[in-house]
């Protein structure tokens, strides 16, 4: 006998494997369990002997894969496949090894599973695939981990079990592996096959519910598709918006299935993890395994607790980052750059006697990061050391031979990493160095920003005491446009692709033709013409590539990574046909003009010379402001992106994480414990997917606490405004005049990059604020409006470059004005008047 059903078989691990024996557990005690049969473990085992396969042959998973069944098995296998169509539509396939859903071991995720088998050969082939998993060079590597002597180990066993089409999936931890608390039961779920949520491809909804008062929390997820049975296997389809607006379970069904969960957890005397679906409204269980001791150490809620802000924190005087660092930051990310930031910070303030670099600690709120200034004495005065000044004349070339000798060499081998497979030692020492990079790379950062910040400060000062006018602030930034940046140049190389494509019919016929990049893509790399622009594209990306959509993180893609964030700003660049060239030649003209008027008017002679020396000093490091983000910020990011894609692709295969990308919600110790032990973390990812994406939908305060006004008006110099403005009426909004110019205008509130598109020529820019990657909407912008910054922000130095109105630091734009909302913009007096408010409706 090959095969053997569900309900006649005995709870044997040798002989059904784990997940079988789990289903045969459930099956023999009365729970919904869909019917099937196991092919017994020792049929693969006859299945080897009868070809004369041994275990260490090479090339083995792909000899099974191509070999034929023994007759006699053949005929019975497929008996048991036919009489089980009888009753379902199609069957699932999975491995079902004796290691994994144990105790102490777990290889799920590494064994393969085939959904909506239909006919005999799929299934044959299915069955193979099965078994050819048990020796594929992934799973190789983690069996030998656990098992010793591996000629003892037992084989692998098949469950051929029939599909339940669901139309709601979900899985269970009948113990909250989030609290910890044992007398609460976690669900996620969403629409269709439970693939779905296994492989990470939706955000679902979470349902924790109590054993005992069955009272129920939830939380509402995205589920943007769904996996479908079709014609032949399975297919991702959108869910409607109506759908996916509301929870997939209601509270009756939520009070069923924990009724039913405390079944199986009494079955098993211990926690369960369990996968559920839903049909017409039915429920069956489609796996169950047991919570095991390393499984329930993922969620002992220490990893990343260093980093976050404890409630009673909360009345201390802490500034939110938002403004360098906007939105909530991936468990991951933080991980690497809060010591990055607070190395960097702390060495070099004391190194250039910074006394507001001296921070005493960088934590995250609501995934928020924020900072806690070590204050010091408000008549301190910063002496600074005279070999600064020495450094004044050259400081751009400082950056560029910092940046060749500290960091180019760790990004060329960033970049040969990348293109190579790694083993799991290369990964564990791989990701080490990328932490040591990080603190190498932000404290040339700071080393490389500090004297040049220093510098600026210096001819403020002189300026504001000269003209007894702080509004002279802006005027000396002006006199700074007009000088080539990385963000520039990024814009500059941008405009002449889009001018190649205005000069071509072919070309322009292709992006007029087809308004989907996908499709554009295709169009052009079918013509000759079309593969020489992508080709230039290409080289485009290799070099300004390095960005991703979301600065100072790793979640979102990079433009390497997907053209087609490079395609659309060409579009828009076609679409209105500014002339970059044109537009950069007259902000060095208003510059040059800028500065002789003022310096014309200036009388005093020793103040004159100074001022001239220094701002020249300034002019030439212009470039760096925008540059260090460049080759620090943005390419680190991206560099590092791709080198822990691969890593995540290791952990999915050694079961630990569903999906890639789900590498992003762990901490640096469970990075290195899932690549070192046999944990999973697929529960701890899904919440914590949920709570960044609450942390996105929230406004972080500026500040905490109850500082006096000495010590914000200290931070504010520094940092902009932390408060909305007093003189702020009904119809007017004040913040920070960053770029001169009066406008007026409709607005248009952008709040991601996903809304870019939004963005139409001649609209006013407000949003909270922006970083290089909004550099393409400044070009098409009237005028630009945000939340927070201040005159040395990103934003206002751009706004300078275009010659646009810039009012910085307001607060409350983004909550304030609305998409439509008529305003004046005056850009010198950092004042907003508001003409006419767009219908709310």
């Amino acid at each position: 006998m090959y095969s053997v059903l569900f309900h006649a078989a005995e709870e044997s691990a040798s002989l059904a494997g784990a997940k079988g024996v789990n289903l045969i557990k459930l099956n023999n005690h009365g729970l919904p369990v869909p019917d099937g049969f196991i092919i017994k473990t020792n049929s693969f085992e006859s299945f080897l002997s009868y070809h004369n396969f041994h275990p260490t042959d090479q090339n083995l998973a792909r000899k099974i894969t191509e070999a034929s069944f023994p007759s006699q098995m053949e005929t019975e296998l497929l008996s048991s496949f036919q009489s089980l169509l009888k009753t379902y539509p199609s069957v699932a396939v999975r491995s079902s090894s004796v290691a994994e859903d144990l105790e102490g071991a777990s290889f799920a995720g590494q064994y393969e599973t085939y959904l909506n088998i239909k006919t005999n050969e799929e299934f044959l082939q299915a069955v193979k695939e099965c078994w050819s998993s048990y020796f594929a060079a992934r799973v190789t590597e983690y069996k030998e981990e656990m098992i010793e002597n591996e000629e003892e180990m037992p084989l692998m066993a098949v469950v051929v079990q029939g599909l339940i089409h669901s139309d709601i999936s979900g899985v269970i931890f009948s113990e909250n592996p989030v609290s910890g608390k044992t007398n609460e039961v976690m669900m996620t779920a969403s629409y269709g096959l439970g693939e779905a949520i296994v492989s990470g491809l939706v955000t679902p909804d979470t349902f924790i519910v109590n054993k005992e008062t069955y009272s129920i929390e939830k939380s509402l997820g995205t589920k943007e598709v769904q996996i479908v049975p079709c014609q032949e296997g399975v297919i991702e389809q959108p869910v409607s918006e109506e759908m996916a607006g509301q929870f997939c379970l209601r509270d009756d069904q939520l009070i069923q299935i924990t009724k039913m969960t405390k079944q199986v957890e009494e079955l098993y005397g211990h926690g369960v993890d369990i996968e559920f679906g839903m049909s017409n409204g039915t429920f069956y269980l489609l796996q169950a395994r047991p919570i095991t001791a390393s499984f329930s150490n993922t969620a002992n809620g220490s990893s990343g607790a260093a980093f976050q802000m404890k409630p009673e924190e909360l009345q201390d005087f802490w500034i939110s980052m938002d403004d360098h660092m906007p939105g909530p930051t991936s468990p991951l990310f933080s991980s690497l750059i809060i010591p990055a930031l607070k190395n960097g910070m702390k060495k070099n303030g004391e190194k250039y006697q910074v006394p507001d670099l001296n921070i005493k600690d960088i934590k995250l709120y609501r995934g928020h990061l924020y900072s806690s200034p070590s204050m010091p004495e408000a008549s301190a005065e910063p002496v600074f050391d005279e070999s600064l000044f020495e450094l004044f004349p050259r400081l751009s070339e400082r950056m560029y031979r910092i940046l060749e000798q500290n960091l180019f060499p760790l990004y060329e081998k960033l970049d040969r990493q990348i293109t190579q497979s790694l083993t799991i030692d290369e990964a564990i020492n791989g990701f080490q160095e990328l932490k040591e990079i990080y603190l190498r790379a932000y404290d040339d950062h700071f080393d490389i920003v500090i004297p040049q910040v220093i510098l600026s400060a210096i001819i403020e000062d002189m300026l504001v005491s000269y003209a007894g006018d702080q509004t002279q602030v802006v005027l000396l930034h002006e006199m700074m446009i007009g000088v080539m940046n990385k963000s520039l140049e990024t814009d500059q190389k941008l405009f002449h692709l889009a001018k190649d494509v205005l000069q071509d019919s072919e070309l322009l016929q292709a992006f007029t033709d087809h308004s989907a990049n996908a499709e554009l893509l295709y169009a052009l790399n079918h013509t000759e013409k079309g593969k020489n622009f992508i080709s230039k594209v290409e080289d485009f990306l290799q070099v300004y590539g390095w960005r991703s959509v979301k600065s100072h993180d790793f979640t979102e893609e990079t433009w390497v990574e997907n053209p087609e964030f490079v395609l659309d700003i060409i579009r828009n660049n076609i679409r209105y046909q500014s002339d970059f060239d044109e537009e950069f030649a007259q902000a060095v003209i208003k510059r040059q003009e800028t500065y002789e008027q003022f310096i014309s008017q200036v009388t005093d002679e020793a103040f004159k010379t100074k001022f001239e020396e220094l701002y020249h000093f300034a002019l030439h490091a212009a470039n760096i402001r925008d540059d260090h983000h460049f080759y620090i910020d943005a390419m680190l990011d991206a560099k590092a992106r791709l080198y822990l894609l691969k890593i995540g692709e290791l952990l999915v295969q050694k079961g630990a994480i569903p999906h890639q990308e789900d590498l992003w919600y762990l901490y640096d110790d469970e990075v290195l414990n899932a690549l070192t032990t046999l944990t999973t973390y697929d529960s701890i990812i899904q919440q914590r997917k949920i709570e960044m994406k609450e942390n996105e939908s929230i406004q972080p305060p500026a500040y905490t606490g109850t500082p006096s006004e000495a010590e914000l008006q200290q931070v504010e110099r520094m940092l902009g405004s932390l408060r909305e403005n007093e003189n702020n009426t009904d119809d007017a909004i004040y913040g920070i005049g960053a770029s001169s110019g009066i406008t007026s205008g409709r607005v248009r509130v952008i709040t991601s990059a996903d809304e870019f598109s939004q963005f139409e020529k001649d609209d006013i820019l407000v949003c909270k604020t922006t970083t290089p990657l909004w550099t393409s909407l400044f070009r098409d912008a009237k005028a630009v409006i945000t939340d927070s910054g201040g005159i040395l922000s990103h934003s206002a130095i751009i706004a300078r470059e275009y010659m646009i109105p810039a009012v910085l630091g307001t607060r409350i734009a983004t909550e304030k004005l609305k998409s439509g909302d008529l305003v004046t913009v005056d850009g010198a007096n950092g004042r907003i008047q508001l003409l006419n408010q767009h219908s709310r409706a």
